[in-house]
């Protein structure tokens, strides 16, 4: 991906004139604690301080000393507020060198520069905030091809396949009660964005969408069953992976977890609380009368409209405040799963492939809860489901995915008749090729594992340890023998999730010297790297879907010999590194580089070392 930014100071300026300037947005409020870096060509960073900011631009000071600033300049500069950072491009509008330091004002200029006038949305590439789309009822959406998709700064953004129809979309504005911001979009692609978002829906009127007159009291049951499925429903369009209601003294917060990070969705008062813990407590099978002890139940949920079934684990806690609420959604049937779809390079695609062609042999997948080992494992079996006659059978807490074609077992948490060891030593006399086991939790399920390898069996497991030489370690740790382990253990993998950059409006920057120093790679200083700024493909976030971070050893001969003869961690991650071996840390920099993911997201990686 080129590093070369597609910004023209002269056409952003064409773009400009003529354009009345929003004056609320103008007005700067003096700010305390903001740092800035400055990015100017041939100089690799200027440290400064921000005096003033709106959202249009900034003030600036850089103390006595310092490189000048010209007007009318183009720079890229970071900035820091203490609890969060972004980056820019801007242009100098003013200098002023009257009191020794010099202070000077710059204006923020959309790089990306996406606007309606100049840019055909694809709509199919947008994420869909559910809260702008549920404002308008879905007959009126579907049947006048427009969707509301995302609220930046007040204005609503709308895909829309007529844009010169003013009536609709002077309709629309009124409904919104809002200013809109109209895009041009395929009218195909919006049909089949606007089935997924509504369905058949024609005449929903979601809970959470807008506010609700008061109810009569035998309507409570329904409007709890209305405000459950609203819920699980915008979740789902939000492409979340949990929800999270967590009570407090005035109500409760509810939150999703998207890309990993945690955002909240909305506030909700203490008797709608009520009735929505226990509505959510009914589906997912619990007991609504135990409000004193945790619980965990699951249930599988199908949209309107949509071929795609969703299992949702959900876990009660009891807090000082009500009970806690956090649900899982897992795609019910997923048979898009691809290694290549994971983001391994080349040659790491090519030694799982390697190891997937064998008949025996053990593979470990390794890292924290929630870094995709389970997705990876279930991308293994679909590869050999589609490319061999195999008999897959798993063990597994909980079963995450259906595959097809395989016989998955799930482990029963609230008694002792099924558990990884007794399931495993069940399968194992059920010729099996391929064995799938959750996780290895004891030595007893690790010498079950390690066994059927042994065995003429295909073994694909999950564990928690930080990096694939921990992996070895571990197991011998449980008390495996260390000759085992070698004789078995074929493939380990460790890895993580990042957050991967928009690619429509990431900004380059250069890589500054305490940054690479950081990461320990002093070579890479004034190398170009990208940053998230937000647009609206991405909802304004800067980053849209995650990244997959891989360390993957494969253990052959010289390997196997030395883990057999007892070699210790630091020992083998010195042979890891003298064969050229990728660890996490090099592999989430050479994404960083790509553009693929930004310096903080790797950050997150080299803080773990």
């Amino acid at each position: 991906m080129s590093g070369e930014s597609n910004f023209s100071l002269a056409s952003w300026k064409g773009s400009t004139e003529g354009k009345e300037e929003n004056q609320r947005d103008n007005e700067r409020q003096a700010v305390t604690g903001w740092d800035a870096t400055v990015f100017t060509d041939g100089v690799i960073s200027i440290s400064s301080q921000v005096e003033d900011s709106s959202t249009n631009g900034a003030g600036l000071m850089i103390p006595k000393g310092g490189k000048p600033v010209d007007k009318d300049v183009e720079l890229t500069l970071t900035i820091n507020t203490g609890h969060k950072q972004f980056t820019r491009k801007a242009v100098v509008r003013w200098v002023d060198n009257s009191q020794g330091e010099m202070r000077f004002g710059v204006q923020y200029v959309d790089h990306a520069q996406l606007t309606p006038e100049t840019h055909q949305l694809n709509v199919g590439e947008i994420r869909v905030d559910p809260a702008c789309a549920l404002k308008i009822p879905a007959g009126i959406a579907v049947r006048r091809k427009i969707l509301p998709f995302l609220d930046i700064n007040g204005v609503i953004h709308v895909a829309c396949a007529d844009v010169q129809n003013i009536t609709i979309l002077n309709s629309i504005e009124r409904m919104l009660k809002a200013p809109i911001c109209s895009w041009a979009v395929d009218a195909k692609k919006l049909d089949k964005v606007l089935k997924e978002v509504y369905g058949n829906a024609a005449n929903q009127a979601p809970a959470l969408a807008s506010p609700k007159k008061p109810k009569k009291e035998e309507e409570s049951g329904n409007e709890a069953v209305d405000l459950a499925e609203d819920l699980l429903y915008m979740a789902f369009i939000r492409q979340a992976s949990d929800i999270h209601v967590d009570p407090h003294f005035k109500g409760a917060r509810i939150r999703f977890r998207v890309d990993g990070q945690l955002e909240t969705f909305q506030e909700i008062k203490a008797d709608i609380y009520v009735e929505l813990a226990s509505r959510l407590k009914v589906i997912s099978g619990l007991d609504i009368a135990e409000k004193r002890a945790p619980q965990d139940g699951r249930f599988t949920y199908s949209f309107t409209g949509s071929v795609q079934r969703v299992d949702i684990r959900a876990a009660t806690l009891p807090t000082k405040y009500g009970e806690r609420i956090t649900m899982r959604l897992l795609g019910a049937q997923n048979d898009s799963l691809t290694l290549t779809k994971l983001g391994f390079i080349e040659h790491h695609q090519y030694m799982i492939e390697q190891f997937l062609n064998r008949i025996q042999g053990m593979m470990v997948l390794t890292g924290p809860t929630g870094s995709g080992k389970t997705t990876t494992l279930y991308a293994a079996m679909t590869k050999l489901l589609r490319e061999r006659q195999v008999n897959i059978m798993t063990v597994e807490d909980p079963i995450e995915y259906e595959i097809s074609g395989a016989a998955q077992c799930e482990v029963d948490a609230n008694s002792d008749k099924i558990n990884f060891n007794s399931a495993l030593r069940s399968i194992l006399r059920h010729d099996p090729d391929v064995v799938m086991v959750g996780e290895i939790r004891d030595k007893e399920t690790a010498d079950i594992a390690i066994k059927a390898a042994l065995t003429g069996h295909m073994v694909l497991s999950t564990l928690h340890t930080n990096s694939a030489v921990a992996t070895i370690t571990r197991l011998i740790d449980m008390g495996v023998a260390p000759y085992l382990v070698a004789a078995a253990l074929r493939v380990v993998i460790a890895q993580r999730l990042l957050r991967r950059l928009c690619e429509h409006c990431r900004i380059a920057r250069p890589l500054t010297e305490m940054e690479a120093l950081a990461i320990d790679r002093a070579d890479l200083v004034g190398t170009l790297i990208f940053e998230p700024t937000g647009c609206v493909y991405c909802a304004n976030k800067g980053f849209k879907g995650r990244i997959g971070l891989y360390e993957v050893l494969e253990l052959r001969t010289e390997w196997a010999r030395a883990v057999s003869d007892g070699a210790s961690e630091s020992e083998l991650l010195k042979m890891m590194q003298e064969a050229g071996i990728n660890s996490l840390l090099e592999d989430a920099v050479a994404k960083m580089l790509l553009g693929d993911t930004s310096y903080s997201e790797v950050m997150q990686v080299a803080s773990s070392w």
